[in-house]
């Protein structure tokens, strides 16, 4: 039973923070112009004693640039498919999380996040929910089954079993099963091409949950449901909305 609460918590801590995004947003902190998205400004030798993740974080926060807007795609692509293009890079290392990260703080968050998760990618979608929930109402029929990604290449096929959708449609929440799992549970929320989304199956030990970056990407983590504790509140969002 405490497994079972644990991952009904785990499984809405996402669709919390993507609808109360605008609650965590921070302010960017201002930078110096620079050509690009520069690597880390710190000398080897700086990082090289450091051991926590937090001091981590705290060391490489005084070297870390960011531009005054966000850079979209910022890492590039390693696969794709007709659904999804998955990108480069270890998403635990910090200079991955410099540029996936938005400012300091996410950086930060992030980097604490490190010691809770078992992996992290990001991924671009190529056609994100609200624009499937559009086609639909032109059809007229009702939105059955989704597909979501995993890591490197990997797919899910998802049955929708409830939709709740604003009046437009352009946001709203999903609620469904793998395909051929009945005791898996998969939550989805979007906002526009912002989405966030759990999937949680016991049978086949896949444990994943996604956050949005910016519209068509997503930060998608896996974590172990018996050590992972979502913060409180809810995982911060940042974009550039």
């Amino acid at each position: 039973m405490q497994l079972k609460s644990t991952l009904k918590t785990i499984a809405y801590a996402g669709l919390i923070a993507l609808l109360l995004a605008p609650l965590w947003r921070m302010k960017r902190v201002p930078v110096a112009k620079t050509a690009g998205h520069s690597a880390l400004a710190i000398p080897p030798s700086t990082v090289a004693p450091v051991a926590s993740p937090v001091d981590l974080a705290a060391a490489l926060g005084e070297g870390l640039v960011y531009p005054a807007t966000p850079v979209l795609r910022p890492l590039p692509v390693s696969r794709s498919s007709d659904h999804h293009e998955w990108t480069r890079g270890d998403g635990r290392d910090p200079g991955v999380i410099h540029l996936i990260s938005h400012n300091e703080a996410e950086f930060r968050r992030l980097i604490e996040e490190n010691d809770r998760i078992s992996r992290r990618q990001l991924v671009y979608r190529k056609d994100v929910i609200a624009a499937g929930i559009q086609r639909s109402r032109l059809t007229g029929e009702p939105v059955r089954h989704i597909v979501l990604p995993g890591f490197d290449g990997q797919e899910f096929a998802v049955d929708v079993l409830r939709a709740d959708l604003s009046p437009s449609g352009q946001a709203g929440s999903l609620t469904g099963k793998l395909a051929g799992q009945d005791s898996s549970i998969v939550t989805l929320a979007f906002q526009f091409g912002r989405e966030a989304f759990t999937i949680l199956s016991r049978e086949t030990g896949i444990y994943l949950q996604a956050h949005p970056r910016e519209s068509g990407e997503i930060i998608l983590t896996g974590f172990d449901p018996a050590t992972y504790t979502p913060q409180r509140g809810g995982e911060p969002i940042f974009t550039q909305e």
